[in-house]
């Protein structure tokens, strides 16, 4: 076989390789330049009936299943029905009080009248697993209902819920379903609609850790085939890749908390990805160990050291030559 062949299929290599690396950078690029808008109804210009009422998540507590978000509100409807631009802030004729569903604390959040209107934070309880990282998906599904506080029976007012904001790493849609809930009125059982809030993160971050975890697989792949050339004997033996491999093993955990997200301790990265790597990374330093003691041949025998003068006598030199 001509010696041009292996040359070729090296460099066909090569430049495949970069070739991929180059489509995957411009895929999480691309992924990451679109992702974290918060996207479900779109809001429309106030009708002066319905009141509007924006919510802003603010991030995704993967770990402790919470949402943090505010709720701020665009127009009050019957209750401010001279300020209908949505560029102006709603100051209500009367209080406003929001009965809002599946959140921490205090489930009603209350509008003053008469003065400027303030977004409101809050932190809603969602559902989902974060051992199933990066696929893992949260939902929340709230109720938020509006009321009109004034003396006697408080009025119910129509309302329209909106999502709006961006959340790096995430991509969250936010629908209504028609009949999600029923409340009881002084009229009897009122369905309502409800909130359904999703949070999955986005594709540049389930990229990003794809191709992490997989910069991990090939640590090993690479010290496994230097360790088995080397017992092979088709390499030579040099103590210092073992410290190259130690350094490999050593990376690993840095690299398993580099994941975006922070999957704990326990996920199924850990049993199918990290435990393998840090695994295959010892057994090829046992190999390369395994050659060394094959390979390397005893060091050279030392030197033995210079003798020490017995004695000035057995030089010949007794002292100070007499005079004749």
């Amino acid at each position: 076989m001509p010696a041009s062949v292996p040359f070729r299929r090296g460099r066909r290599t090569v430049v495949g390789g970069v070739a991929l690396l180059v489509v995957l950078y411009v895929v999480v690029v691309v992924l990451y330049a679109v992702s974290g808008d918060v996207g479900g109804v779109t809001r429309g210009d106030p009708d002066g009936e319905h009141v509007q009422l924006d919510v802003q998540p603010q991030l995704v507590d993967a770990a402790g299943n919470r949402i943090p978000a505010t709720l701020e509100v665009r127009s009050g409807g019957r209750l401010d029905p001279d300020n209908l631009e949505l560029d102006t802030l709603p100051v209500l004729s009367s209080d406003l009080e929001l009965l809002v569903t599946d959140t921490d604390g205090s489930r009603t959040v209350t509008f003053p009248a008469n003065q400027v209107l303030s977004p409101v934070s809050l932190r809603f309880i969602s559902s989902g697993e974060i051992e199933v990282w990066p696929f893992d998906t949260y939902t929340v599904k709230t109720t938020i209902v509006a009321y009109r506080t004034v003396a006697g029976p408080p009025e119910r007012l129509p309302l329209q819920v909106f999502p709006t904001g961006h959340v790096p790493g995430w991509t969250i849609t936010a629908t209504s379903e028609k009949v999600g809930a029923v409340i009881s009125t002084d009229a009897g059982i009122e369905k309502v609609e409800s909130f359904v809030i999703t949070a999955h993160r986005s594709g540049a971050t389930i990229a990003f850790g794809i191709v992490l975890l997989a910069l991990m697989v090939a640590m090993p792949v690479l010290v496994l085939i230097v360790a088995v050339t080397v017992l092979r004997g088709r390499r030579k033996v040099e103590a210092s890749f073992m410290s190259w491999m130690g350094a490999m093993l050593f990376a690993t955990i840095p690299l398993r908390t580099f994941l975006p997200g922070s999957p704990p301790i326990g996920s199924w990265v850990d049993f199918t990805v990290v435990l393998w790597v840090i695994g295959a990374l010892i057994v090829g330093l046992a190999i390369y160990v395994a050659a060394w003691l094959r390979w390397s041949g005893p060091g050279p025998a030392p030197s033995p050291a210079p003798a020490a003068l017995d004695s000035v006598a057995d030089s010949g030199e007794s002292g100070p030559a007499s005079a004749p």
